[in-house]
């Protein structure tokens, strides 16, 4: 998974990294002959078995096999390194298909969220209002009641302590107006 991550720059340089150190192993190799062969035509001179004249040729014949040697395997990791790339090819485009595949389901998603979002939103505004207007459809009606038993008392009281209501004061000054014009008074 982590090599589904990484960019082209770092796969880049992961390579140049692979390159160099198989580069310097080769380097290596030769470095360490070369050190090897020293010693050998030292020890071989020291032993008699190596003419003294004959151990700087002796050396160049060894260097010259470990150069074959080192070419050798430059060739080699070539080798293996394009067959790897080679072999890498379905892989990386298979990783790009998935990455193309994710970033396309990223978006579907994300465009569906957004939908739920705003219908979500539009529904909580919705029920906002209509609390609101029922909040305010109470309030009026609980003020009728409040002012309707307001005056409800009010008429009670009126009728215990014997003063007329406005009704009453009404039908009394209707029966005063009937008996002016009829002359009774």
């Amino acid at each position: 998974m982590y090599n589904l991550l990484k960019t082209k720059n770092q796969k880049g340089e992961i390579m140049a990294k692979i390159f160099e150190d198989a580069y310097l192993a080769s380097l290596g190799v030769a470095f360490l002959t070369y050190e090897k062969a020293e010693k050998l035509t030292q020890n071989l001179v020291k032993k008699g078995e190596l003419a003294k004249a004959r151990q700087k040729e002796f050396i160049q014949e060894l260097m010259d096999k470990a150069r074959t040697n080192t070419e050798e395997l430059e060739n080699t990791i070539k080798d293996k390194f394009g067959y790897l790339v080679e072999k890498g090819k379905p892989l990386k485009e298979k990783q790009e298909e998935i990455i193309e595949d994710i970033t396309e389901k990223t978006k579907k998603t994300s465009r569906a969220t957004e939908e739920k979002i705003r219908d979500l939103i539009k529904n909580v505004t919705t029920k906002a209002k209509e609390t609101a207007e029922k909040q305010q459809r109470i309030l009026v009606n609980l003020k009728k009641k409040i002012v309707k038993s307001d005056e409800e008392k009010i008429i009670e009281i009126l009728k215990k302590s014997d003063i007329p209501t406005r009704d009453e004061i009404e039908e009394i000054k209707k029966r005063l107006d009937e008996l002016v014009q009829k002359g009774d008074v």
